[in-house]
């Protein structure tokens, strides 16, 4: 008799409010959704929402209760715009899930702009008839998540400080700018980019206008940028507000640009031009995929000119850098794949950034807007920026995206290439077997190496590790004897 195909458990959780409420439908779905992919193996999808906080307990209590009992990571597919990603994941991680070693994340975009989704081969138009024709719409979709290829994307941690006496930092709240009482510091991950400079103010003017329509966000965001921009006398401009930039985790480190040491009397780099804005990209998508700013063909924003290995690289979400732009003004999101404009300032990380402290008679102080994955600030007097990695999640590639020749010219290879498999470590079997059939002469010198080096090791690595090493190679001396 045949062995039972065991069934994959799959989790859906969805902010119902998204995608103007169109995140409903997905909980009227039947539970458990349970049908036979493409394979042949059987999926069971367990679907809850990030808002009903019973419902969202018992879906994070039972996803863990799965993963406990699982040995491969699970598909954990979140539905909402790119921020409810990491609300999942904070969800989980209170669980006392190690979300980087267990969970595969996949998205439904029912964002706005949804860059996270489009870099990740889901596309950024929001599903509609989930429940028309037997739920064909997800049906669709589980099939998708079930051949989806998991891929590294780092999550980094942005701490944002205001001056302790004169800054304040302000949101949107129901419709206004609202300070945000007691706080002088945020401490946020972030997925997609941060950004400083004049697209954030657009930004922030937007929450204030923002609707349910995801067709009608775009259009009061594209008003909103055309009517922010044509008050000039108040536009950002990144040289005005930021004294200097560092690579590394405060401003003793290298200089991209801006003042460095004062007991250096060398030459600085210095940004080219005035930039509206400085952006820090994980994903090279921005405002729903109008805005492809990381091109490697495209010129340097600061002189004298990086080294190649900083600047002349391919964007990736998984591989560990940010890739550091300044756009000449918000126009050119629009105009991207008309006129590219945006110019390369370095790719690496940790970064730090210092802004100009306002004169003491200077009533107003420095206001500088800011955006990390598309939730806007007002800063009032900002202190420094801090951004460092912070972990690495598995996110799913859909490698059946329609637009996937448009995406390959802007990223990396690696972002579709198969998963790397798992390096087996060898045993001390393993190794003596090796060993055995090597020429005699050849293993007894790699046993006498071995011993000089548990030598010069000994100063350096914990003794329990050295006795360990020592053991090993009187081992493999033992079968030369």
């Amino acid at each position: 008799m045949a062995a039972a195909v065991p069934v994959e458990q799959m989790f859906l959780f969805v902010n119902p409010k998204s995608g103007g409420n169109k995140g409903q439908d997905f909980l009227k779905v039947e539970q458990p959704f349970t049908m036979q992919v493409e394979d042949g193996h059987t999926v069971s999808l367990l679907i809850f929402s990030l808002i009903d906080a019973a419902k969202r307990e018992e879906g994070f209590t039972l996803l863990k209760q799965t993963v406990d009992k699982s040995a491969a990571r699970i598909k954990t597919i979140v539905g909402g715009g790119d921020g409810t990603v990491m609300w999942a994941d904070s969800e989980a991680t209170k669980k006392g899930i190690d979300t980087a070693k267990h969970l595969e994340y996949g998205i439904v975009p029912l964002g706005t702009g949804n860059d996270f989704s489009r870099v990740a081969g889901w596309g950024g138009k929001n599903p509609s008839k989930i429940l028309n024709k037997e739920c064909a719409v997800l049906r669709k979709l589980v099939n998708l998540w079930a051949k989806a290829k998991p891929r590294p994307h780092d999550v980094w941690k942005v701490v944002i400080q205001v001056d302790e006496e004169e800054g304040k930092i302000l949101r949107v709240a129901d419709k206004a700018e609202s300070e945000m009482q007691g706080t002088k510091m945020l401490d946020l991950p972030m997925i997609n980019y941060f950004s400083v400079g004049q697209e954030s103010k657009v930004g922030l003017n937007f929450d204030k206008n923002r609707t349910k329509s995801q067709s009608c966000n775009l259009c009061v965001y594209a008003w909103q940028g055309m009517s922010t921009e044509l008050a000039c006398t108040s536009i950002q401009h990144v040289t005005e507000m930021v004294s200097g930039m560092y690579m590394g985790n405060d401003s003793s480190a290298p200089v991209v640009f801006g003042p460095g040491d004062d007991d250096d009397d060398g030459d600085h780099p210095e940004i080219v031009g005035n930039p509206e804005s400085l952006m820090f990209l994980n994903v090279n998508s921005y405002a729903g995929g109008m805005g492809h700013f990381w091109q490697v063909e495209a010129d340097v924003g600061v002189k004298p000119k990086p080294k190649e290995e900083d600047v002349n690289v391919h964007a990736d979400p998984g591989d560990g850098r940010i890739e550091v732009v300044t756009l000449p003004c918000i126009a050119n999101i629009a105009l991207d794949n008309v006129a590219h404009l945006a110019k390369r300032v370095h790719s690496g990380g940790p970064y730090y950034l210092e802004f100009y402290h306002p004169d003491e008679d200077d009533e107003d102080g420095l206001d500088v807007y800011c955006e990390v994955d598309g939730e806007f600030y007002h800063l009032v007097n900002p202190s420094f920026v801090r951004v460092t990695f912070l972990k690495r999640l598995q996110v799913l590639q859909n490698l059946q995206d329609a637009d996937m020749a448009m995406w390959q010219k802007f990223l990396s290879p690696a972002v579709w290439a198969p998963p790397k498999e798992a390096v087996a470590v060898p045993t001390f079997a393993d190794m003596r077997a090796t060993l055995m059939n090597a020429p005699s002469l050849a293993g007894r010198n790699l046993a006498q190496a071995g011993q000089l080096i548990t030598h010069a090791m000994g100063d350096v690595v914990p003794t329990g590790m050295v006795s360990t090493i020592r053991s090993a190679n009187q081992n493999i001396m033992a079968v030369f004897r």
